[in-house]
Order: C-alpha cells, then structure tokens, then sequence
C-alpha cells in the first residue's frame, strides 16, 4: 500500500513538472517569436531606409552573409526582409544570384510619375481645403527641422523631406490616397537619389517648401498645383536624359496633367542633349 502510494506520489511530482516544463517552454518561445518579430520589423524599417536614402545604390548586389554582417541578425530574418521588400518594389531576388537594389526602366519611371501627378494633385487639392491652422503652423515646424538636415546634409535629409510631403498630404484626410502615394514614392527611389545628387536640389526643394507653406497659408489652390507639378517635373526630367546617354531610345511621355499647366511647354518629341 505503502509503495503504491509512494508511486503515485512520484508519478503525480513528475507529472506537474512536466506540465510546468511544458508550460514555460511555450511561454518562452511566444516571447521569443514576438521578439523576433518586432525585430524582423526594425531591420526591416533599417534597410529601406538605407535603400530610400541611397546608401544602398540601385542594382547593389544584397547578400545574406552580407546583410546579417552588417545588421547582426540571423539569416531567417535577413530572408523574411528581402521578401518584405520584394513585395514593396524596393528589391529585385533574382533566381542563383540572390538580391539586388531595384533600378527602373524609363517606362516604369513614366509609368509611376504618371500615377504620382494624379494622385499628389488630388492629395494636394484637398490639403489645402481641409488643413487648419494648428497644421499649419505644425508643418512649419516640420519645415524648419528639414531646412537643417538640408543645410547640413545630413544622411536623414531624404527622408526628411519625405516626411514634410508626408505631413502636407495628411491634410487631405484620406488615410487610402496617402498610402498609394507613400507606396509610389517609395518605388520612385532611385529618381528622387539621383535627384537629390544635383547641386542646385537643395536649394530649390527649400524655396518650394516654403513657396508650398505660402500657398496653404492663402488656400492658394492653383499655386499649389503648380508647385506639385515643378517638384515632380524636376526629379523626372534629370532623371531620364542619363538613359539617352547610355544609348536608350526613348519615347518621352506625353503627360497631359503636366502639359495643362504648361510645365512641359517646351519639352520635345527628342531629349536634348
């Protein structure tokens, strides 16, 4: 009786450590899968934001062993990023040779251009009519901040700028018309890099802003068309001519959203050169 007694005791002692083992270890590894993937996220956010700022070039080659180097990860996470930004158009995984940086052809260029006059000029027309006061003077504020990365050239001054655009399409208060432009912006990266490497960007993008800020402030909706379309106009028509310049032949787009204004009043069937 005895014995039996003390068997069932052992039994019943193993059984709850089991139980408890059990219980720990799925305790453990939730925390754990949660960790990583609020990990997985900020590497994630890490690498875009070295490719949208240019320090990872267009058609750089991305590899694994190179990335978890770099980043201190392991290779599930480098993996699930590069599939992350595949799918957001940042990143091209090509079959035995691995990831690269996205570069665009001259059609996708026009093609995503032609999208962001639509949609920018819509978001920027409504901003204006719906932006208060408070707003305003918020994105003045934010004008100022980006003015200082810019002056100093700072590695956050592209995605400053970003965020100023950001913050004036956010008026517009359609949650859905921002996320198509952010979506479109961010596949337009190698245009705004290339943009961004020419002496005179700086300066103009300051005089825009605040020529953008004096619109809103007068609800000045045909100016700040304008000066939706010249930001636009700007990046794309120094963009294209480097592919004459490689031998491309091009057929530049005729964009009757941009013609209406007059901003390519002077364009050609050719790109000069």
């Amino acid at each position: 009786m005895r014995v039996q007694f003390f068997y069932s005791f052992i039994l019943d002692t193993a059984s709850t450590i089991v139980y408890k083992i059990v219980d720990n270890f799925a305790n453990h590894r939730g925390r754990n899968s949660a960790m990583a993937s609020s990990h997985s996220i900020d590497i994630f956010k890490e690498i875009e934001g070295a490719i949208l700022s240019g320090k990872f070039k267009p058609r750089e080659r991305l590899t694994e062993m190179g990335l978890m180097a770099i980043y201190r990860v392991g290779r599930t996470v480098i993996r699930e990023t590069l599939k992350k930004l595949e799918a957001k158009g940042l990143v091209t995984i090509i079959p035995f040779r691995g990831a690269v940086v996205t570069d665009l052809t001259p059609e996708e260029v026009e093609e995503i251009y032609f999208l962001r006059a639509i949609m920018e000029r819509i978001a920027a027309d409504l901003a204006i009519q719906n932006i208060t006061a408070r707003e305003t003077q918020d994105l003045k504020r934010v004008l100022r901040d980006v003015e200082r990365h810019m002056r100093n050239r700072s590695d956050q001054m592209i995605e400053k700028d970003s965020e100023f655009h950001r913050a004036v399409f956010k008026a517009c208060r359609n949650r859905y018309l921002c996320r198509v432009i952010d979506d479109l912006h961010a596949k337009a990266h190698i245009v705004r890099y290339h943009a961004w490497s020419l002496p005179q960007r700086i300066e103009q993008s300051i005089e825009d802003h605040r020529k953008m800020i004096r619109a809103i402030e007068k609800r000045d909706r045909r100016q700040m068309d304008m000066l939706v379309i010249k930001h636009l106009t700007f990046s794309i028509e120094n963009y294209l001519p480097k592919w004459k310049r490689k031998g491309v032949k091009l057929s530049y787009f005729k964009n009757p959203l941009f013609e209406a204004e007059g901003a390519f009043h002077s364009r050609k069937k050719n790109i000069p050169s």
